[in-house]
């Protein structure tokens, strides 16, 4: 039985014409230009809610009657760009978060190490005393905070980076389809 493709998942986003794409603040030629962070924000936010084994097609909507000083081609490859560069700003701040994290929860159980032998030796030394139960949990609880930020940040924020990352890996593999007549042949 031949292998079903995936219906693809589109994206639409109207701009007048496509200058209307990209960032009025970023004076790079449009291949290399920020796009709008508008407009980014918007296809993050659809692109988030398509099935995860569906292509994403972005579909750029413009006026046929306006004129663009972007052309198509150079339309397509500025998405592509932009999205590739912010998978890579993304892997990097990833692997950075994780070096740190591991840094700390090393710190984190040599602390909680540190806490829970003073826990035992404050039990040893004042056994069966109200100084033991309140500084020693004291002591264990303090140690366990140590290790939370660590735990965390590895865990649940790895996560959710992980996530981001392979959701902007899949906008940079995005077909891209301008659709209306308003725009330079490139």
């Amino acid at each position: 039985m031949p292998a079903s493709k995936s219906v693809p998942y589109f994206i639409d986003v109207s701009v007048p014409t496509l200058d209307g794409l990209y960032s009025a603040l970023d004076p790079s030629p449009f291949r290399q230009r920020d796009l709008d962070p508008r407009a980014v924000e918007h296809i993050v936010q659809w692109a988030a809610d398509s099935p995860p084994a569906a292509p994403i097609v972005l579909r750029v909507h413009v006026s046929p009657e306006e004129e663009s000083d972007a052309t198509r081609t150079e339309t397509e490859d500025a998405v592509r760009n932009f999205f590739d560069y912010e998978v890579e700003l993304l892997a990097r701040r990833h692997g950075r978060n994780r070096t740190r994290m591991i840094r700390w929860l090393s710190v984190g159980l040599v602390i909680m190490t540190l806490l829970l032998s003073l826990h035992s030796l404050v039990g040893r030394l004042y056994p069966d005393s109200w100084f033991n139960d309140i500084v020693g949990e004291a002591f264990v609880i303090a140690g366990w905070v140590s290790l939370w930020v660590p735990i965390e940040r590895l865990g649940f924020d790895g996560w959710l980076l992980r996530d981001q990352l392979q959701l902007y890996r899949r906008l940079a593999a995005m077909q891209v389809e301008v659709v209306g007549d308003g725009t330079v042949a490139g």
